[in-house]
């Protein structure tokens, strides 16, 4: 059948007409946008050979772990997103989809017209919770598309942290999988997000993150990459207000044939702001895995501090690491530091833990778990790094 408006209308009945209008222009823009070329500097490294959209269009609406309302805090929102857009439409229709817009891509289109799936979360001004909120996103079926979305609120002076957990029942299940955020922080707010994507192996998986950052403003996103066969993700900060601060951390793992593709965005639109990025990944096998970043510097963007870089450790011969480290800066008062390194195992470290006895695959995992450290140790909640740590460790055998 595929994505069309009959599709649309069986799959998100009920829903108020403010959405419903919204989905509908989403759907008109991507019947109306191309598949992205290989002539756009995005895409240029990324082939899309064996996506078959049409064959994805049944959907899967899952939803997991919500805690109970006695857990949190009064005034405290926690809802799936589509209860919370008939309940807290004032709060919710301003916002959804003003960062991840539908009109950028084809991909960015079907996910705003077919998003089933998510959770909205909003915390009001001055409110601190201490345990960690999360959201399970579930696959289970082969041949289907899963695409939750995540909407994020923090009030000013707002403290939390958030865990969206990307989960297929089956390694092997295939389809077409999502997982896009929208984060706003507010004045003097402090978030850590925390996305873990295990999707299965044969998935094809396209997400957005983007977080607007208002004035004193922190958050701490970290993207964690182990699943799907495929997966191109967008990583974008918007610091718009003088003191904010952007903490951006990525982990990734690619093996067999899988293929990774990650373009970020740090955009200083006002002075006084600062971003730290740092993308880690391994590879073995045949695997791929492309990073593209940039840091944008506006015009009034004076004393911005900006940091970029991308570590590639590769463990097999025939695996293959791209990475872009990009400046944009109009502005002479600033700091900006970017680079990025692929290699293979110091041959030097494996000789001294072969030295001492530890047979080569041990070593070479040992080597990769202290690789990863710098940023597990960064990540704002024990909960998460935890759960991380027990993935990377289940993947490296």
């Amino acid at each position: 059948m595929g994505f069309n408006a009959e599709t649309l209308e069986q799959a998100v009945q009920g829903e108020p007409d403010w959405l419903l209008d919204r989905r509908r222009t989403a759907l008109s823009s991507f019947e109306r946008l191309p598949l992205p070329s290989r002539t756009d500097e995005e895409w240029r490294r990324t082939n899309l050979a064996g996506l078959d959209l049409p064959a994805y269009a049944r959907f899967e609406q899952r939803n997991g772990h919500v805690p109970e309302r006695s857990a949190l805090p009064s005034g405290v929102i926690f809802e799936p997103l589509a209860i919370a857009a008939q309940r807290h439409a004032s709060l919710i229709e301003p916002l959804l989809f003003s960062l991840v817009r539908a009109d950028r891509d084809r991909f960015s289109a079907l996910h705003a017209a077919f998003f089933t799936g998510g959770n909205f979360v909003y915390v009001p001004d001055g409110v601190t919770i201490d345990e960690p909120i999360l959201g399970q996103h579930f696959s289970h079926e082969g041949g289907t598309s899963v695409l939750p979305h995540t909407l994020i609120v923090a009030g000013k002076g707002a403290r939390f942290n958030y865990l969206d957990e990307y989960i297929a029942e089956g390694d092997e299940t295939e389809g077409y999988r999502s997982g896009s955020a929208e984060i706003f922080v507010g004045e003097g707010a402090e978030v850590g997000y925390v996305a873990v994507q295990k999707w299965g192996r044969n998935a094809w998986h396209l997400a957005d993150q983007r977080a607007r950052l208002e004035k004193d403003s922190t958050l701490k996103l970290f993207n964690v990459t182990l699943g799907a066969r495929f997966s191109k993700t967008r990583v974008e900060a918007s610091l718009v207000g003088p003191g904010a601060t952007a903490e951006l951390k990525g982990i990734y793992f690619a093996s067999g044939e899988q293929f990774f593709d990650f373009h970020t965005l740090q955009d200083h639109q006002v002075g006084n702001t600062t971003s730290d990025l740092l993308f880690k990944g391994a590879l073995q096998d045949v695997a791929r895995t492309v990073y593209a970043g940039l840091i944008r510097i506006e015009k009034g963007a004076a004393r911005s501090d900006a940091y970029q870089a991308n570590r590639n450790l590769v463990l097999s011969d025939k695996a293959k690491a791209t990475s872009i480290p990009m400046l944009e800066i109009d502005n002479n008062d600033v700091r900006c530091t970017h680079g990025a390194t692929v290699g293979p195992v110091d041959p030097n470290h494996l000789f001294y833990l072969r030295s001492r006895g530890i047979p080569e695959r041990t070593a070479k995992r040992m080597i990769v778990q202290g690789f990863f450290g710098q940023v597990l140790d960064r990540i704002p909640f024990q909960q998460a790094r935890e759960l991380i740590e027990a993935e990377l460790e289940a993947r490296l055998g």
